[in-house]
């Protein structure tokens, strides 16, 4: 029987860990690049308890509103234990996405729109 597995490293030295909310466990931090198309380069970043469960455009790595962003890159990066989604990409082009982890995260992992 052939059986395939993937490794991965999900950690790393550089990490965005939010603090727990008592209130509202599902409650993280967020990270949204807001309606600019300078390039954004976000690279080997751990995001630890971000996102924000049922509150709209609080993800973990959100693109927003960007329009054409060239030379714009998420990579090599993790988003684990998050509340809401992994990379969400929203009315932003042209941003790559290369070698990023989603684990342990709730709902999609990479969301584009």
């Amino acid at each position: 029987a052939n059986i395939g597995v993937e490794v991965a490293s999900i950690t790393r030295q550089v990490v965005f860990e939010a603090e727990s909310n008592s209130n509202d466990p599902l409650i993280g931090g967020h990270l949204i690049v807001f309606g600019t198309p300078n390039p954004q380069y976000i690279q080997g970043v751990e995001f630890r308890n971000f996102g924000q469960q049922g509150r709209l455009g609080r993800y973990p790595t959100h693109f927003h509103d960007c329009g054409d962003a060239p030379g714009s890159v998420l990579k090599k990066n993790v988003v684990r234990d998050s509340n809401q989604r992994s990379y969400v990409i929203h009315k932003t082009n042209e941003v790559l996405l290369q070698e990023n982890i989603a684990y342990n995260n709730f709902g999609h992992a990479f969301f584009l729109e």
